[in-house]
């Protein structure tokens, strides 16, 4: 019989795995909120030409796409700022700022790698409406907050504009047709090197003068100009809301074409080799596109799966708090009017459902990590006493059920 597998690039997340990332999402989920972001969700596909207006149609190789049995032609969201800004194109009249948040997966057709999946997680937010430097700011904030709440010490922003990058294109001589490629490339310089990125921007047709005078420009880290100002205005904003680990890095551009200004990424100490593990930055046009009037946006992702791998998980996981070990199997029903009771008081338990000896039923306990067994016996019953058994410690009490419904809180 065929065994069937996972699509490439894909996971099934078991338990253990899903408690982490839930805990993950609610400590990211408190951080937004906290400065005023309400959540939102979109469909899961969206109108092809939506997705494709701003990046053109060659997006089709990168995303999934599929007619549907209408033969409307529809693909999976790739990054939930286009579906937002579908949603503020067509709400004219929304507040401003708007401040939107989500936590999603998405998909996108890459080729599969070390924190890299087709099927992905992200959780990330837009703020619109403002063309403030205060706003870019805000963003970063937020983003220090989350990794600080999680858990993540050691971690570093590089911000830049693409003002600043396009300025260098001009200089370098790179034709206007041919920059995006030279930002996809620059985009790589820690991934492939300058070698590497030399030997991209040549299959753009870039000349060998242009690259190397981009990239002595973009090594030179000087520039002058209102730009640069706008830059250290932004680092000085944040580090007033509490960020103080900010570097200003020109070869930071965002492969992204929609991306106008301010960008910039976030790299935990240690795990570089991941990539940037939170990125984003100013849009300005973007939603013009969408509704012909132009909005001011700014905004952010955190890939939760490059995130997940920079933590460790060093204990060991069970949903349940208790399990209600029989001496006898004609306590079961003692044993569910006790769950019960523990339910109602808000502690996960189980009770056995397989019909084990005790030997059994505490083996399955141990295996399964869960913390504590509260063990019944017809003498405990009858003195209204039960032993509670710390599983870690090999430590045991014998209190009432009050008694351990007060300890099990602890």
């Amino acid at each position: 019989m065929k065994k069937f597998q996972c699509p490439r690039g894909t996971r099934d997340f078991m338990p253990a795995n899903m408690a982490k990332r839930k805990k993950v999402f609610e400590k990211i989920r408190d951080v937004f909120e906290r400065y005023g972001y309400g959540e939102v969700c979109t469909p899961a596909f969206e109108d092809f030409e939506l997705l494709s207006k701003k990046s053109g149609p060659e997006i089709e190789e990168e995303i999934y796409s599929f007619k549907d049995k209408s033969g409307r032609k529809l693909g999976l969201r790739f990054d939930p700022t286009v579906p937002i800004c579908r949603i503020v194109a067509a709400n004219s009249a929304l507040a401003k700022p708007i401040k939107f948040y989500y936590i999603t997966n998405m998909w996108r057709y890459d080729r599969p790698g070390a924190g890299r999946w087709r099927e992905f997680w992200q959780a990330g937010l837009e703020l619109i409406g403002s063309n403030k430097p205060e706003a870019d700011a805000e963003i970063l904030a937020v983003v220090y907050d989350s990794m600080k709440a999680i858990g993540i010490k050691n971690f570093c922003f590089k911000i830049n504009s693409r003002k600043i990058i396009e300025s260098f294109i001009k200089q370098a001589g790179i034709p206007e047709s041919k920059k995006f490629g030279a930002f996809r490339a620059i985009d790589k310089l820690d991934k492939i090197g300058e070698n590497g990125v030399k030997k991209e921007m040549k299959l753009y047709k870039i000349s060998e003068k242009a690259i190397n005078k981009f990239l002595d420009l973009v090594k030179s880290n000087k520039a002058l100009g209102e730009e640069t100002k706008e830059l250290e205005n932004i680092k000085k904003l944040a580090k007033s809301m509490g960020v103080d680990n900010i570097e200003i890095d020109f070869s930071i551009v965002r492969g992204i074409d929609y991306y106008t200004g301010f960008v910039f990424e976030t790299f935990v100490r240690g795990f570089e080799e991941l990539g940037s593990v939170a990125s984003g930055g100013r849009y300005d046009t973007l939603i013009g596109l969408y509704s012909g009037t132009e909005t001011p946006a700014t905004g952010f992702g955190i890939g939760v799966d490059r995130l997940m791998e920079t933590m460790k998980n060093d204990k060991k996981y069970s949903a349940s708090k208790t399990f209600i070990v029989t001496v006898k199997p004609e306590l079961g029903s003692e044993a569910l009017k006790i769950a019960k009771k523990l339910r109602s008081e808000n502690i996960s338990v189980q009770t056995d459902i397989m019909g084990r000896n005790m030997k059994k039923q505490l083996e399955y306990a141990n295996t399964s990590g869960i913390p504590y067994v509260i063990i019944i016996g017809e003498k405990e019953l009858k003195s209204n006493k039960l032993v509670l058994k710390n599983m870690s410690k090999k430590t045991q009490k014998i209190l009432s059920l009050m008694q351990i419904i007060k300890e099990l809180k602890k």
